[in-house]
């Protein structure tokens, strides 16, 4: 065998390795793909059940009829409330909006439906819009993120212009 015969053999291993990579690259890649679907399948679960779990929180709250006496007092006046019943609203209504807080910041992360967020969020402002929640709200917005305090504010502005 001449070295052209040996070149031209070592040309054609070369290919077929070449060939051989691709191909595996492109199962890999196609493995990647499915893994990386099931994964973003898996954090929308993981988030949709963090949501349900942080509401339950709140709603459990709301069971106790002290609780829930308080809660229906202190959306028609927060400022009138006693200290020690404002600091109990104001547990309520934090660990509602926290809830809140965090599915936004979910959804900002893709690992939650935008729709599913324009239909939550109205029971968010509907719950500002009576004066007390208001009042706790001027007070209180400070503790959220700014990012999800504008956008609050936002859709409340476009439904008191409405």
């Amino acid at each position: 065998m001449s070295l052209q015969d040996w070149g031209s053999l070592g040309e054609l291993i070369g290919a077929v390795a070449t060939v051989l990579t691709l191909a595996y690259l492109a199962v890999q890649i196609r493995q990647n793909s499915l893994q990386m679907r099931e994964a973003s399948k898996a954090a929308k679960t993981r988030a949709m059940d963090s949501t349900v779990e942080a509401f339950a929180r709140y709603r459990s709250m709301l069971v106790n009829s002290d609780n829930a006496e308080l809660y229906s007092r202190g959306l028609e006046s927060y400022v009138t409330l006693s200290a020690v019943d404002q600091i109990r609203f104001r547990s309520i209504m934090e660990e509602y909006f926290f809830a809140y807080a965090a599915m936004f910041e979910r959804l900002k992360a893709g690992t939650y439906e935008w729709g599913v967020w324009q239909a939550q969020i109205e029971g968010a402002v509907g719950a500002l819009e009576s004066p007390g929640a208001s009042e706790w709200w001027a007070k209180r917005k400070h503790l959220f993120g700014t990012e999800f305090v504008s956008h609050v504010d936002s859709v409340l502005e476009k439904r008191n212009a409405t």
